[in-house]
């Protein structure tokens, strides 16, 4: 029996991930590539500002959840779909709904935490780091983990990744001492 419990839990992460690889590979990198498509924001937002601040997204420090952004499309995305997997599950298979609420809320910690503390990204998330400051931004879709990429073969790790935060990080510190200079 507890066997089939902890199946349960396993299987509803498991959703959890998968659901979450999805939709960030398809309908934010598919459908969010194409000009006018609601999922837009994320690559031409997102991306942009991860990109220019060296993954640093002030939407999740300063973004009210009740503004019209990506982070609170996230989240309230997030919560509305968590709300329809428990009233569709929870009554037949709690553990599982556990296991997919875990996800889910797993998902949005990783992200925020990944956009306010970039160097915590690059050592704990260095597959969401990678999806963003690498090159080929088109991999590494998995963002609380990378086991779903690494089962997909979408999971392509960026050795040049502390070799260029080194970089940025001695940059970031010249024009923090130039400012302290010119004050």
């Amino acid at each position: 029996m507890i066997a089939l419990h902890l199946l349960s839990l396993l299987l509803g992460r498991t959703f959890a991930a998968a659901v979450e690889w999805s939709v960030h590979r398809y309908l934010f990198h598919v459908l969010g590539k194409r000009k006018g498509s609601p999922f837009s924001f994320h690559y031409r937002d997102h991306h942009r500002a991860c990109r220019k601040n060296e993954m640093y997204d002030e939407e999740y420090t300063h973004g009210s959840l009740f503004a019209w952004n990506g982070r609170s499309r996230e989240v309230w995305a997030a919560v509305v779909s968590l709300t329809i997997v428990a009233g569709l599950t929870s009554w037949w298979a709690p553990l599982f709904t556990v296991g997919a609420a875990y996800g889910g809320l797993r998902y949005l910690w990783v992200h925020y935490k990944t956009h306010v503390d970039p160097e915590w990204c690059r050592v704990h998330a260095p597959w969401h780091y990678d999806h963003h400051m690498a090159p080929n931004q088109d991999t590494n879709w998995g963002v609380s983990n990378e086991w779903f990429d690494k089962l997909m073969g979408t999971r392509t790790p960026w050795e040049k990744r502390d070799e260029v935060a080194a970089r940025l990080r001695r940059r970031a510190e010249h024009k923090r001492a130039a400012q302290r200079q010119r004050a």
